[in-house]
């Protein structure tokens, strides 16, 4: 399962709920609309989240999230930051990700990270679609 953390609906959440649905069809994605409900889901025994992929709006929601950190640790998380400002990089950066991309340029990677992380080969680079 992979779970997508975001707070808004905006063309860069529809472009990554795209390429998960086309580059690994067979994972489950489980969408996060808050913080508290982020943090529910990783508080339970059995969260099942093989990757946690979070879209930061902004710099007050990354220091909520930083936060939040001792819940990320032996995740695989790749993060998608809304621009290249330097707190906001740092503030990633402590947390840990596998990835980080951004809003304006390189978030059509995101696919095929998460697709080598998962150990699988997508549909589409398999032939099969």
């Amino acid at each position: 399962m992979i779970l997508l953390y975001t707070t808004s609906k905006n063309h860069v959440v529809e472009t990554l709920e795209q390429i998960v649905a086309e580059q690994l069809p067979t994972r489950h994605l489980v969408r996060c609309r808050s913080l508290a409900e982020l943090e529910q889901r990783l508080r339970r025994p059995c969260h099942q989240a093989e990757i946690v992929l979070i879209s930061v709006g902004d710099a007050i929601e990354m220091q909520e999230l930083s936060a939040m950190r001792p819940l990320f640790i032996d995740l695989r998380l790749v993060m998608v930051l809304p621009r290249r400002h330097p707190d906001i990089i740092a503030w990633a950066h402590k947390m840990g990700p596998r990835f980080i991309a951004y809003a304006d340029n390189g978030h059509q990677q995101v696919g095929a990270v998460l697709n080598k992380m998962l150990g699988g080969q997508s549909a589409a680079s398999a032939g099969w679609a």
